[in-house]
């Protein structure tokens, strides 16, 4: 009460006060709500550009180990092809010997035999270079081993090479396997002529041989392959 004047003062208007503080708090409502909003959507974002950088990496990631498998498969594939082109060549090689082989013990049997045993004799005195050797041969050779055989051998010997050389019969066993062996100066020369090491000397050459067989023989095969249809 105003004791001035004695008139008492206005009482606020309640409403407008209840409006006013709702209005405010509207504001800041939508405001908060504004700004969380914005917070949401940039969270969103940075988590879709997050989840696009995991997705490309993990792609490439993918890609990578695609790719390293592919590398080890073919390394694989190419190691296993290569496998069975060696082992293939290894069956050649071992049926081509034994034939051999086959073909020197029948060679026994043959009336030109002694021809031949001329012949590995002559080589192998050519081949030792020695002006004396005694020849060691198989049991089976012991009927062509003869004096006259061994003149026969030193005059080819110097009529093919012009050098002399004078032969005698090893008192040493004779060879397990055909063929025969000459050594001199006290076995420190010797000239393998025998059955088994003419094929070892010869596989080089079989070999090379069996490999150009076989690679032409995939190269038609894949040549053939790619006329299909």
């Amino acid at each position: 009460m105003n004791k001035k004047n004695g008139a008492s003062a206005p009482e606020p208007d309640l409403s407008l006060l209840l409006e006013g503080i709702r209005a405010d708090a509207e504001a800041k409502i939508k405001a908060a709500e504004s700004q969380a909003a914005a917070s949401a959507s940039a969270k969103l974002q940075k988590a879709a550009e997050k989840a696009a950088a995991i997705e490309a990496e993990a792609a490439q990631t993918a890609a990578a180990r695609e790719s390293a498998a592919k590398a080890v498969f073919e390394a694989r594939l190419k190691t296993e092809t290569r496998k069975l082109e060696l082992e293939s060549e290894e069956r050649f090689m071992r049926r081509v010997l034994d034939l051999a082989a086959a073909e020197y013990a029948k060679a026994e049997e043959s009336p030109d035999y002694g021809d031949r045993i001329f012949a590995w004799a002559c080589e192998a005195a050519i081949g030792i270079g020695s002006a004396e050797a005694e020849i060691r041969a198989s049991k089976a050779l012991a009927a062509y081993l003869d004096s006259g055989f061994l003149a026969r051998v030193e005059r080819r010997v110097f009529k093919l090479s012009g050098r002399s050389i004078s032969l005698s019969l090893s008192k040493e066993p004779p060879l397990d396997s055909q063929g025969l062996i000459l050594e001199s100066e006290g076995g420190r020369l010797r000239y393998d002529n025998s059955a088994p090491a003419r094929l070892a000397r010869a596989e080089a050459a079989m070999r090379g041989l069996i490999r150009a067989a076989l690679e032409s023989a995939r190269s038609d095969s894949s040549a053939g392959g790619a006329k299909q249809p």
